[in-house]
């Protein structure tokens, strides 16, 4: 029997970055070469630097991949200024051809939200909203998009992480270490700006260490306010910087601690948290974007306010001294990412809507 192959066009950036986008469908590859009647065609865009002339190449490059057998597209938008805008090009060029395409939203800027509401809802509409599904990562997003006027078919989905992650992963090792706890190792891992909460953190582990001395609190990441970050800890003995982790490092970081914190001002819905549910580590973060809906609280960990240092401590606090909390807790994100998160099982997802518009 032969089987018709259908082929996809995927936009997204460099496949040899790790994370975000390319991290995304990275995994998602992996998975989808089981299925033998889709085929993809990636299109890396972006990257271009100071080049003025770098967004009329990526739709002169765009246009160029239309000319291959394309059965439908999927592209991979941020809400932000230039993602916005190449990529609503991007779905014009599909639209005016008579492509279908499918949009996900894997960021999500609050401020540029507010100037589609203002100027742009207009551009919105004749771009991406001529797509036939859109997928967003929370229910804010969603609501806002048919507050846009689209009316196509929005869903809600979860990003997802690498089940090869896990690999050479023992749970039953990872128990041991959650109930050691002479050390207790929090963990930080996300790039270092101020908008991901990281100086609130710091606050809070002043405020900790007055009272503690069996917590390590490891920040792992690189980033615009590095420098800074390194000065304004260059005292404390229980906190570890690590710089940028990747491969085996950040796999390490992840089993060997206990916590998973990530304070930030705005978030779709991150990477990093589920990574840290895969190791079975508890997550306190913040009830914004797609965490807020997210996170089941109690369950996974607990949500905070924004730049809010005296609910942070006391989250991070109400965990550590309630051990079985903590085991329970732990327990449930393995086995939830494990049932819901990885690449494998957004594959299944995914493919049930890409054979819909492929029929």
């Amino acid at each position: 029997m032969i089987i018709e192959e259908k082929k996809i066009l995927v936009t997204l950036s460099k496949l040899t970055l790790t994370s975000g986008v390319s991290s995304f469908w990275n995994a998602l590859f992996k998975s989808f070469a089981h299925y033998d009647d889709i085929n993809f065609k990636t299109l890396e865009i972006g990257g271009h630097g100071y080049n003025l002339l770098g967004p009329i190449l990526d739709q002169l490059r765009f246009n160029k991949a239309l000319k291959s057998d394309i059965s439908f597209a999927c592209l991979n938008p941020s809400l932000i200024n230039r993602s916005f805008f190449r990529d609503g090009m991007f779905a014009k060029q599909l639209a005016k051809k008579d492509i279908p395409f499918i949009v996900f939203f894997h960021g999500w800027e609050t401020e540029f939200q507010d100037k589609v509401d203002e100027k742009y809802k207009s551009f919105f509409l004749k771009s991406f909203g001529q797509a036939e599904k859109i997928f967003v990562l929370s229910e804010d997003f969603k609501n806002k998009i048919l507050e846009w006027g689209y009316t196509g078919e929005t869903i809600v989905e979860l990003t997802n992480v690498d089940n090869s992650l896990v690999d050479n992963f023992s749970y039953s090792k990872k128990l041991e270490i959650m109930n050691n706890q002479e050390v207790i190792k929090i963990l930080f891992l996300a790039r270092i700006i101020k908008e991901k909460g990281i100086f609130e953190l710091v606050d809070a582990i002043e405020k900790l260490s007055i009272k503690r001395e069996n917590i390590e609190f490891i920040i792992a990441g690189d980033g615009a306010d590095f420098l800074h970050l390194k000065e304004k800890v260059a005292k404390h003995k229980n906190i570890r910087i690590t710089g940028d982790v990747q491969g085996e490092d950040k796999i390490n970081l992840f089993k060997e601690s206990h916590l998973y914190v990530l304070p930030s001002y705005t978030e779709g819905l991150p990477i990093s948290v589920l990574e840290a549910m895969l190791f079975g580590l508890p997550v306190i973060t913040t009830e914004v974007g797609g965490l807020k809906y997210f996170i089941e609280e109690g369950k996974m960990g607990y949500l905070v306010k924004p730049q809010n240092t005296a609910e942070l401590v006391e989250k991070i606090e109400h965990v550590i001294d309630n051990h079985e909390k903590m085991i329970g807790i732990s327990k449930y994100n393995f086995e939830y990412a494990q049932n819901h998160l990885t690449n494998d099982e957004m594959a299944k997802r995914l493919y049930i809507h890409f054979k819909e518009l492929l029929s």
